[in-house]
């Protein structure tokens, strides 16, 4: 057995036992092989500045009050999770409900990523990205980023303790790592600089965004953030001034895993009713928890590192897009207040799947309320003296998941340019049968933090 905190009603935390899963799962090689190295990045230099660290603790893995007294420390307020919660759902109803295929968000990955930029602005720039993310001020935005960051580091030492000391399977893995390029035409601000690396533990790297190896070295550096999930081969804008990088790694084996006997092919039904063979892993929970909601049934899959992979199934004859139209309706669908969940039998029938998306998602921010960032008007002074204006936000995902666990990856990138011209873009038993369209999430059940959101509409589409 291992222990774990998780967060009881608003109260803050508590420390509980979980289970540490002990088969292997898909993960596991990535995370210990790791990513390429950072080859040929000119962040070795004086104007680049290395990411710092967390401060360092040595505690032995049953010394419960030093490490409960420091995950206390770390928690982050209701009001911020509430934030990260609404901000989640808002983004999520729009990035999915406009995609067409399966489509992988993460809003986490994005909120870093936006923080970093607004913790940089000034004026009506910095209030419209403040309010987009729920927060009322850059400082309260940068300290709770630093916990939630913190947070995250320190539930990942633990778990290592309990490995060290008593042999105990690496069970997964959340991790979060932030960075900045800066063209070795731009002067970044000293202060913007070590904020950066102060409260979101950003590493600074100084570049030539004339040359391909910008490009190269920053797709290295996702890779090795992202433990090789994710490759990206990125051309960049010559006239690039700054890119902002937040990336996103998962990883968690089941708690209970699928057995690959079970495994079977079978058809599942898209959108337009033609249907697709493909494997469904088969299982039966007699002590399953679900929620029979208006129009739709909601399960979840426990990983072993507290997690869980929430499942919303629309009932027979519904789409998935009723449930992604508004904010609203997907936030009380998708509702994890366990204590509001049926226990009973959950008959499981899921189905493997492998895909990625990329989503150019400026058009979205604009229309969530930021749109002066995009504006050659932009005000960016605390991170530099010229004016600087956001010309493009993407974001590149991966998520897979079989009989073992799950994997997820993501990178946000926020590109900046000198002003110039731009023109922007009752049952006691359920039934989570997924041989049709549904939507899915992976939350931290410690934190509440929706890690990612998806819909999956065809699981062969990107096998």
């Amino acid at each position: 057995m291992g222990k774990g905190w998780k967060r009881e009603g608003k109260g803050g935390w508590v420390h509980t036992s979980v289970t540490i899963c002990t088969s292997a799962f898909l993960c596991v090689s990535a995370a210990f092989c790791g990513g390429a190295l950072l080859s040929g990045c000119a962040g070795t230099g004086g104007n680049s500045v290395k990411a710092l660290e967390p401060k360092t603790v040595s505690y032995k893995a049953d010394d419960y009050d030093s490490w409960d007294e420091l995950m206390q420390e770390n928690q982050i307020s209701d009001s911020f999770q509430e934030a990260l919660e609404q901000f989640a759902f808002q983004s999520a109803s729009r990035v999915l409900g406009e995609s067409h295929g399966n489509v992988n968000y993460s809003p986490l990955s994005l909120y870093y990523a936006l923080a970093m930029a607004g913790c940089g602005a000034e004026g009506g720039t910095a209030a419209q990205i403040m309010d987009s993310l729920g927060v009322q001020d850059q400082v309260q935005l940068s300290e709770q980023c630093r916990k939630l960051y913190q947070w995250f580091y320190y539930d990942r030492q633990y778990r290592k303790s309990l490995i060290q000391e008593y042999y105990e399977e690496n069970d997964g893995s959340i991790e979060l790592a932030n960075s900045l390029w800066i063209s070795n035409q731009l002067k970044l601000k000293k202060d913007y600089r070590e904020m950066a690396a102060a409260r979101f533990f950003a590493s600074s790297y100084q570049v030539d965004f004339t040359s391909r190896e910008a490009g190269q070295q920053i797709g290295n550096w996702i890779s090795q953030e992202t433990n090789g999930v994710m490759q990206p081969e990125l051309q960049l804008p010559s006239d690039t001034m700054m890119a902002i990088l937040n990336t996103l790694y998962f990883c968690g084996g089941w708690k209970d895993a699928f057995s690959e006997v079970e495994t079977a092919d079978d058809n599942f039904t898209k959108t337009d009713g033609s249907q697709v063979s493909c494997p469904f892993m088969n299982r039966v929970d007699n002590s399953g928890r679900f929620m029979k909601g208006d129009g739709c049934t909601v399960s979840a899959l426990a990983t072993g590192n507290d997690c869980s992979m929430v499942f919303l199934l629309p009932d027979q004859g519904r789409s998935v897009e009723e449930f992604l139209n508004t904010p609203e309706r997907l936030e009380t669908s998708m509702d994890t207040d366990y204590m509001k969940w049926k226990s009973g039998k959950v008959t499981w029938k899921v189905p493997k799947f492998s895909f990625g998306s990329t989503l150019q998602l400026a058009g979205l921010l604009q229309d969530m309320g930021m749109e002066k960032m995009f504006a050659p008007g932009a005000e960016f002074g605390k991170i530099s003296g010229s004016p600087l204006f956001v010309t493009d936000v993407i974001q590149e995902t991966h998520m897979g998941i079989d009989e073992d666990g799950v994997e997820g990856a993501a990178y946000t990138m926020i590109l900046l340019e000198e002003t110039g011209i731009f023109i922007p873009e009752g049952n006691r038993e359920a039934d989570m049968i997924l041989n049709r369209p549904f939507i899915y999430g992976i939350q931290d059940n410690k934190t509440g933090t929706w890690l990612f959101l998806g819909v999956c509409r065809n699981p062969v589409d990107g096998r």
